[in-house]
């Protein structure tokens, strides 16, 4: 599809339908310096010197690349059918009251608009358009912020004030593209992705999604951009309920499930951020450094105080403070006051602050060290009030030992307010990266060494297909049955004997001591609460007092062996979800699934290293380890039954509801994984 949007997206003419919004379009284009002709539509306005108006589009004197309509609903959706009729290229569509209303009325207008456009691209409606600083065009509802460009990041957005706030930014975002998508009516977010990955002047793609719509071209299109090399970062909103009611109410679209979006995330090395400010740094890092070959990373500054922080709020990221090589060691002990402690991160310190070319000595030294990004932390003072002078005078020294470029460099200021406009850009054009906010800085840094990682694996998502059913009639297999249809696909399973209580003395002797006695009901799930599980039965005589109470349950017993030598228990849980189809998620089992929150969601088709770094993620793989000196679990039989499932869920995704295995039991390596309890439910029988 995004073979049709040049038009839209470079226009060589524009057409412009309305009044007060359609006046920020004009505006926006005379700051940016487009070349092309601008015909204004508006039979209540008079032309001037300025601006000439007609009063029909059959007035227009040619054909417009791309039309900006800004009037109501109604005059939208009669315009959008002259211009389709007359050959535009594509449209921008700022009415609201559509599709996002969630109404009858809104959805009939919708499809109105889609029939009226005919094929014709449109973005919106209920949005702001785009600005695009690559080719100086806006079709933009508000005021234009930011300089035309040669190569910059898209930044993608589903809401214009967003989008807007993103354009007002003082961080030197290299902005190549901001496009607004409203309702994603016609265009959306993915279509978007795709249309900028085929721009070789973009160098990063950024999101702020609230759902995503098209999965399959979802998949494509992140597949495409890691192909491409193109780093892309996302703010996707949704994990709380007051987001997912919020998005509720703003485009009329349903937020998708997070725990899903993580993994698609990680696996195609997508970073998920949690603020702007987070995807601002970390485009500009993308853009001005690509992607990190290694996590190997040295920083320095004058403050002490700044390289404690920097150790503590790197705690649980990739980054790796390698210590520096001897030799280079030796040579900064030579340039450096003895009071100065080589170590990385580098306290400086400020024995030579007012020497910026004694400390070119100390840069030259580590731009020869083996790092792949050396970092300068410093904050310039409020340039109101105080001397910058010392202050550009090092990053001058910087920027000069780092002219060969061979290693990626960067200028972190703790807080974004203290690296002015000015050093940011001499950044830039030296080809390093300025980093506002340490936190943040230390995010972006992370975030291209984690890409990085992703893309040396060869995930690939695929959805797979199933046939949607109607739910109202959802069945259940009993505990028993559900094991043996498990067993039939290479699940392991306890040895057992489905009985009742005149058989279950006998069935019990058969089984052996120690043994476990559950009452085997297609309604009673949670087992445990209910008191319908006994574990560790030893003797005929706890056979009967369990049975006498099992049978006020039910009369059908399920008695199995007691599984011996084990290290901890894992849940495997299957769902079929409308939007992603099958998945499977794994965690902590037994009567921690709940209590302790320990899960990954996986997405269909499995890998053997995808289910490795599912399984290392959880917190529970401390005790699958060998936790404290105990027995290592058997996590390569873990694998492989997780693997066996994934074969499982793929054939019968369309039968299946929902199923579980919890627990899962994880015995001593070598031992292999043994599936204590199993439920599930089912549309049509399952083979």
């Amino acid at each position: 599809m995004s073979k049709n949007f040049k038009k839209l997206f470079q226009p060589k003419s524009l057409a412009i339908v309305g009044g007060y919004w359609a006046d920020f379009v004009v505006e926006g284009n005379r700051k940016l310096g487009f070349k092309g002709p601008i015909w204004r539509i508006n039979p209540n306005r008079k032309s001037d010197k300025k601006n000439k108006y007609y009063k029909s589009i059959k007035e227009l004197p040619g054909i417009p690349d791309c039309v900006y309509i800004a009037v109501s609903r109604d005059l939208t959706i009669d315009a959008i059918k002259e211009f389709q009729s007359i050959g535009t290229g594509g449209a921008v569509c700022l009415a609201s009251r559509f599709s996002e209303t969630n109404s009858k009325e809104g959805l009939r207008k919708t499809n109105q608009l889609i029939k009226n456009a005919n094929g014709m691209p449109f973005l919106g409606p209920n949005c702001y358009g785009f600005i695009n600083y690559l080719d100086k065009v806006s079709v933009w509802s508000d005021q234009v912020a930011g300089e035309p460009t040669k190569k910059g990041i898209a930044f993608i957005c589903q809401s214009g004030t967003i989008g807007n706030t993103i354009s007002f930014n003082e961080r030197s975002l290299p902005l190549g593209y901001i496009i607004s998508v409203g309702n994603q009516t016609c265009i959306t977010i993915e279509d978007i992705i795709d249309y900028t990955l085929n721009d070789k002047r973009i160098t990063a793609i950024g999101v702020y999604a609230e759902s995503f719509t098209n999965i399959d071209l979802f998949f494509k299109v992140l597949k495409k951009a890691k192909d491409k090399k193109i780093p892309i970062a996302i703010v996707k909103v949704g994990r709380s309920k007051i987001a997912s009611d919020t998005i509720m109410s703003h485009t009329g679209s349903l937020s998708g499930k997070e725990d899903i979006y993580d993994s698609i995330f990680k696996q195609m090395g997508v970073t998920r951020c949690n603020s702007l400010s987070e995807l601002s740094e970390t485009l500009k890092i993308f853009h001005t450094a690509g992607i990190l070959k290694s996590n190997k990373i040295s920083i320095m500054g004058p403050s002490g105080g700044d390289m404690a922080m920097i150790g503590d709020l790197s705690e649980k990221l990739s980054i790796n403070y390698s210590d520096i090589p001897k030799s280079i060691t030796n040579s900064l002990k030579k340039v450096n006051h003895e009071g100065v402690i080589i170590s990385n991160p580098f306290d400086l310190q400020t024995y030579n602050w007012n020497d910026p070319k004694s400390l070119r000595k100390t840069f030259d030294l580590m731009f020869k060290a083996n790092f792949d990004l050396i970092a300068l932390m410093l904050d310039f003072p409020n340039m109101k009030d105080c001397d910058v002078e010392e202050w550009e005078a090092i990053v001058e020294q910087f920027i000069l030992s780092n002219k060969s470029k061979k290693t990626k460099a960067a200028l972190i200021a703790s807080l974004p307010e203290t690296l002015p406009k000015h050093i940011r850009d001499k950044c830039f054009k030296s080809g390093i990266v300025p980093l506002q906010g340490l936190q943040e800085a230390l995010f972006a840094i992370n975030s291209s060494i984690v890409v990085k990682k992703a893309w040396t694996k060869s995930y690939s998502l695929k959805k797979i297909k199933y046939k949607k059913s109607n739910k109202k009639n959802i069945k259940t297999y009993t505990e028993f049955q559900s094991k043996k249809i498990l067993h039939k696909y290479g699940i392991k399973i306890p040895n057992s004997i489905l009985s009742n209580r005149n058989k279950a003395i006998k069935d019990s002797k058969q089984i052996g001591f120690p043994l476990v006695l559950k009452i085997n009901s297609k309604k009673i799930i949670h087992k445990t609460e209910l008191k319908g599980v006994f574990t560790n039965v030893e003797s005929e005589t706890e056979v009967k007092k369990n049975i006498n109470h099992l049978s006020k349950l039910g009369n059908s017993f399920l008695i199995e062996k007691m599984i011996k030598n084990k290290v901890a228990e894992i849940i495997i849980g299957i769902k079929v979800d409308d939007q992603f189809g099958p998945l499977i998620v794994i965690g902590s089992g037994g009567i921690y699934t709940e209590l302790i929150n320990d899960s990954v969601t996986l997405l269909l088709p499995l890998k053997e290293q995808v289910v490795l770094d599912a399984i290392n993620n959880l917190r529970i793989s401390k005790l699958l380890y060998g936790y404290r000196g105990k027995e290592e679990g058997d996590i390569n039989a873990l694998i492989e039954t997780v693997l066996k499932l994934g074969k499982f869920v793929e054939k019968n995704a369309s039968n299946l509801v929902e199923a579980d295995i919890n627990p899962l039991i994880i015995c001593n390596k070598g031992k292999g994984v043994i599936a204590a309890d199993a439920l599930i439910h089912y549309l049509e029988e399952i083979k």
